[in-house]
């Protein structure tokens, strides 16, 4: 996700209008005005309405609406589960459908919305805490796109105007309480008497007498004046009042005081109208409970104009906090803005803000007033199971608990709060952070308090959610610059070692290459043998002296699973979670926990295994996959330019080869071949002659020399052919059972000494690339030579074997017959080149060339080792 949660420049606009609005608002109709107009304005709304739940909470009601009418199948509704709006008040959940296909798919055609003409619906929750109040709903004629930044928009808004709902709720309260007082005023028994201006009194009532502390008795003795019981500054206001009620015939009140038999000043307001000629009707209001009323009535007024100010604070601190906080870079960041904004509403609060890292909790930002032992204990870090921690993490809820004592949380120095709160981050089912609350002062969380946890919590996942959407694409983009740089090494690995032929050195930087792109592990290249894979190239510790001691002498059994599946059908195996034990001893590889293995070819055909094993855990993504599976493909165009440039090589040594070997073919033509040609010609003349003179046993025995001298000349052409074809032969690579071409050359020796007795050892012998029809000329060539040069009377003993060297295979075979002189082993190999004569044992000079033409094109070498009459040693090497 790359999306921001920060709302547009307009929205971000409209919502601090909407603030100082809501702000100024002091009634329900002028809230949800304030609301509801502006939204649908800004977001380009066919129609919308703010639906509160009537007294009982079963219905929802319109209260505020605006467009042409489309919101009316909402009015009335019972907000049941499986209803859109009952779903989004028990789900505490805006439900957004961009399109009509949408809300059908989750609300099929039904009841109310049956003929629902939107295109898109938002219905968003009005919350005050766990209390519901009703939803903002908005309806478009056309599909609509709600993105992130919308969707927040809303949300805030609905939380805002909950809030000042809640502040409007306040002022009615405030004016109703005023009205009631007014009211207990106005109907309270008040004392009443009926007087003339001279003081004489002629009715009173009970509420009077109690009022001055007279009797009845004293009253109708005529000794209560009215006067006499009203202070002289009050004389001329009441004089007034007589007359213009008297005269003018209105009702006078006024304020004055009377005294009672004790002479204690009672306040009271008088109200004076006509009662008849002469006298006046007065009513007495005590104000002495008024007065005390009047100022608890001050009191609570004060109190309600200092809560809403809190509110109004409180709501400005939440806009400002969702302001700078869709600018925060990092969890550190965002943590201390969402810390600072709790403070601020709750100074009473400590708060920290935790992460988790390597399956414990690690504090990422924190209140100042966290006392620093408990701090140093938490930095440490605390394991995710604790009581409270594994609650969490298993609903996925945020927590409230009164009276915590932090019993049996495993957490040094965790008493200090009295009351503690949870909020989880929730990402895919998973929870990554939490805000952890704990109050010092009280014991109990009020629903005010759990509000602002919850208003902030929910600003909190959404705005952690867009950091690690951002920290993710962050690290998919370094990654990929990472694979990028590694991509671009194989270029170089391509440029700088051109000239290499070596398969391993060029292997080897490969999985130097691909290591880099990865955590810590290993890279293992393996080439299949006769019966297990042989280790031949290895990069980074294999993380186990046991494990390396295992694979270097013994390497790994043909079907391991960890190589068999890619090897037989190419695709390469990933392992999220490395099968331990499958390949290898369980106790010897439990620290790898991730493992994946590539089947690298030359020329389409699979020549080893490239593995890797991970110490770490890793689930291999795409991105992962294409990359490592380029490297292995560029490793593979790679080895096979080597292989092209190792062939331009031996071309070329083949040519000098073949240039040398036509010297040699040109002097043979000259020398070798002329001997027989001369003796043909010469005994030819004398058989002519002889005929001439009838001797006839001289024609036979002349006629048998120029036989035997044509038969010498066939099979010295015959080697020949037989050499030009080895060097001309297209050669066919694959694996190739050394142990089954010598037994091969063993039986076609036999076939052509069958009396010659011959020892024969044979040790075990490998599995090579090769061609397997030129590589049996060789073997057989070799062990002919050795059955053919065996000395009369001494036992013959043969004796095969191989070397493995680094990049090489050395192949032996080893006789104990006539020898040669090793001054004169560079002509071993050469056409037509012999070191005993036709009569000591025959043969053209034509088969050791050819072993060497051959061997040379499979990018081998050639040698001998003798001494004369103590047996020869012939070698040859191929490329591993």
């Amino acid at each position: 996700m790359t999306e921001s949660f920060a709302v547009t420049a307009p929205q971000s606009a409209l919502l601090q209008r909407l603030t100082a609005t809501l702000a100024a608002a002091y009634t329900r109709s002028e809230v949800l005005s304030a609301a509801l107009l502006p939204t649908a304005a800004l977001l380009g709304a066919g129609a919308g309405a703010v639906l509160l739940l009537d007294p009982a909470g079963d219905r929802l009601q319109v209260r505020a609406a605006v467009g042409d009418g489309l919101l009316t199948c909402w009015s009335g509704e019972q907000p049941q589960p499986g209803t859109p709006t009952g779903d989004a008040l028990a789900g505490r959940q805006a439900l957004f459908f961009e399109s009509p296909g949408e809300f059908s798919a989750a609300y099929p055609p039904a009841g109310s919305w049956d003929d629902l003409p939107a295109a898109a619906t938002a219905l968003v929750p009005l919350l005050l805490g766990r209390r519901a109040l009703g939803v903002l709903a908005l309806e478009f004629r056309t599909d609509h796109l709600f993105d992130l930044a919308e969707r927040h928009f809303l949300t805030t808004l609905a939380a805002h105007t909950a809030l000042a709902l809640d502040r409007a709720d306040l002022f009615g309260r405030l004016q109703q309480s005023e009205a009631l007082y007014r009211r207990l005023v106005a109907i309270s028994p008040v004392a009443m008497a009926v007087g003339s201006i001279d003081g004489q009194l002629s009715q009173v009532n009970d509420a009077w007498l109690r009022l001055t502390g007279q009797t009845r008795a004293a009253f109708e003795a005529g000794e209560v004046n009215w006067q006499a019981l009203t202070p002289a500054e009050y004389n001329g206001t009441e004089a007034q009042a007589f007359k213009q009620a008297c005269v003018e015939g209105s009702a006078v009140s006024y304020h004055k005081e009377l005294l009672n038999v004790q002479g204690e000043r009672i306040p009271v307001e008088a109200t004076l109208a006509p009662f008849d000629e002469r006298q006046v009707m007065g009513y007495a209001l005590d104000l002495r409970p008024f007065r005390l009323q009047e100022q608890a009535l001050r009191s609570e007024r004060a109190r309600l104009e200092q809560l809403v100010a809190e509110r109004t604070a409180a709501l400005q601190t939440f806009v400002t906090f969702t302001e700078n906080a869709s600018q925060s870079r990092n969890v550190e960041e965002l943590g201390r803005l969402v810390l600072d904004t709790l403070q601020a509403v709750m100074p009473e609060a400590t708060a920290l803000v935790y992460e988790q890292e390597d399956q414990t909790w690690q504090p990422r930002a924190w209140t100042s007033n966290i006392a620093p032992e408990l701090l140093a204990a938490l930095q440490r870090g605390f394991r995710l199971n604790t009581p409270t921690s594994e609650q969490v993490l298993r609903t996925r809820q945020p927590l409230f608990v009164d009276h915590w004592t932090g019993e049996g949380e495993e957490v040094p120095y965790s008493g200090g709060d009295r009351a503690a709160a949870i909020w989880p981050v929730t990402q895919d089912r998973e929870v990554p952070a939490l805000l952890s609350v704990g109050l010092q002062t009280a014991a109990q969380w009020t629903e005010a308090q759990k509000s602002i946890i919850r208003a902030l919590g929910r600003s909190f996942s959404l705005l952690y959610d867009r950091i690690s959407s951002a920290r993710q694409v962050q690290a998919e983009r370094d990654e990929a610059e990472r694979r990028t740089l590694a991509l671009r090494a194989f270029a170089v690995m391509s440029r700088d070692l051109a000239g290499e032929t070596n398969r391993y050195a060029l292997v080897r930087r490969a999985q130097e290459i691909m290591l880099s792109l990865l955590t810590p592990g290993y890279a293992l290249y393996w080439e299949a043998g006769e019966d297990r894979w042989h280790l031949k190239s290895q990069v980074g510790d294999i993380g186990d002296p046991a494990l390396q001691e295992f694979v270097d002498t013994y390497g790994l059994p043909l079907d391991a699973p960890a190589l068999q599946s890619t090897w037989q059908t190419g695709v390469p195996n990933y392992q999220d979670n490395y099968a331990q034990g499958a390949d290898t001893p369980a106790e010897m590889i439990r620290h790898v926990q991730a493992a994946t293995a590539f089947q690298v070819r030359m020329h389409g055909q699979p020549v080893g295994m490239l593995a890797i094993g991970l110490f770490d855990q890793r689930t291999w993504t795409p991105m992962d996959r294409a990359v490592l599976e380029t490297a292995i493909y560029s490793l593979g165009l790679v080895l096979e330019r080597a292989q092209s440039i190792e062939a331009l090589s031996r071309s070329n040594a083949e040519l000098q080869n073949s240039n040398a070997e036509l010297e040699a073919f040109a002097y043979s033509a000259s020398h070798d071949l002329r001997t027989p040609v001369r003796h043909v010609k010469g005994f030819t003349e004398m058989a002519l002659k002889a005929l001439a003179r009838q001797q006839d046993d001289k024609v036979a025995q002349h006629l048998g020399i120029v036989s035997g001298a044509a038969d010498r000349m066939t099979a010295m052409i015959d080697a020949m052919l037989v050499l030009s074809r080895a060097g001309r032969a297209e050669l066919q690579l694959r694996p190739v059972r050394l142990g089954a071409l010598v037994e091969q050359a063993q039986q076609d020796v036999l076939m052509e000494f069958p009396a010659q007795r011959v020892e024969w050892q044979i040790d075990p012998l490998p599995t090579v690339q090769a061609d397997a029809a030129t590589l049996q000329q060789v073997l057989t060539n070799l062990l002919s030579n050795a059955v053919k040069f065996a000395v009369v009377g001494r036992p013959l003993r043969v004796h095969v074997w191989a070397e493995e060297r680094p990049q090489e295979w050395a192949i032996f075979v080893q006789d104990t017959g006539a020898g040669f002189d090793p001054h004169y082993a560079d002509k071993l190999f050469g056409a037509f080149q012999r070191l005993h004569t036709q009569q000591q044992f025959a043969g053209t000079g034509v088969g050791l060339a050819t072993v060497r033409r051959i061997v040379l094109r499979h990018g081998g070498q050639v040698w001998a080792s003798g001494e004369v009459d103590r047996g020869a040693t012939f070698g040859f090497s191929l490329p591993r």
